[in-house]
């Protein structure tokens, strides 16, 4: 016997196998036994087996695609979406990464909120993701510089100051200096919640453009 004709019949079915992918693996063994039992009769009966005759067998068992999209329908299995067609950004995605960071500076606040529903309504994030752009952080950048330039006017609006007044009566004006700074400490961690406001919702933005870039297709919860 020739060894062509057997190297037809092991591409032929190892095609199939890749067409099948998406079975079950019992389904799928099930399916391409069946297969090669039907190669191995119809190759049974050849007196003279010759190269043309194995094609001639395969050629009338149909092409292993549509064999597996009949199995596909009998055992009611949905095909997997290729790569090629994966869930592709629109404008709602871009739409909420860009107003879930700068929306409530361009809009004040309405802008963020519509950047939120703009999440919420997509298909390309789960629920986690919609809860982690919406707690991290309310309001954007928007909210993260009003809390800076605020936190700044207060902070030099109310340094310590150190005043000796004069005696009751000689019409001196009291001697008032800045106190040196004792609160250190305070700065510092006053420093640390401000690049944390601000870094916070870039961080997010940036986790939900990962998340949709590498997402295989619509989100589910």
């Amino acid at each position: 016997m020739s060894t062509t004709p057997d190297k037809l019949v092991e591409r032929y079915l190892k095609h199939l196998e890749v067409e099948l992918d998406d079975l079950p693996r019992d389904r799928r063994r099930e399916i391409v036994d069946e297969i090669a039992g039907h190669i191995a009769e119809a190759r049974a009966g050849l007196e003279h087996e010759t190269e043309a005759d194995v094609r001639n067998i395969l050629e009338g068992l149909g092409d292993p695609a549509d064999i597996a999209e009949d199995a596909r329908e009998r055992f009611e299995v949905r095909p997997v979406i290729p790569a090629s067609t994966a869930y592709k950004p629109g404008w709602i995605e871009v739409g909420a990464l860009v107003l879930l960071l700068v929306g409530a500076i361009v809009l004040p606040v309405v802008g963020w909120v519509i950047g939120v529903v703009l999440l919420w309504i997509s298909n390309a994030w789960n629920v986690r993701d919609k809860f982690i752009g919406t707690l991290f952080w309310p309001g954007g950048l928007g909210f993260s510089l009003f809390f800076v330039f605020y936190g700044a006017s207060q902070s030099s609006s109310s340094s310590p100051t150190s005043c000796q007044f004069s005696p009751v009566g000689t019409g001196e004006p009291a001697n008032c200096i800045a106190s040196p700074d004792s609160t250190g400490a305070m700065d510092v961690l006053a420093i640390v919640l401000v690049v944390a406001v601000v870094v916070t919702p870039i961080i997010t933005t940036a986790y939900l453009g990962y998340r949709l870039r590498h997402q295989p297709g619509a989100a589910t919860a």
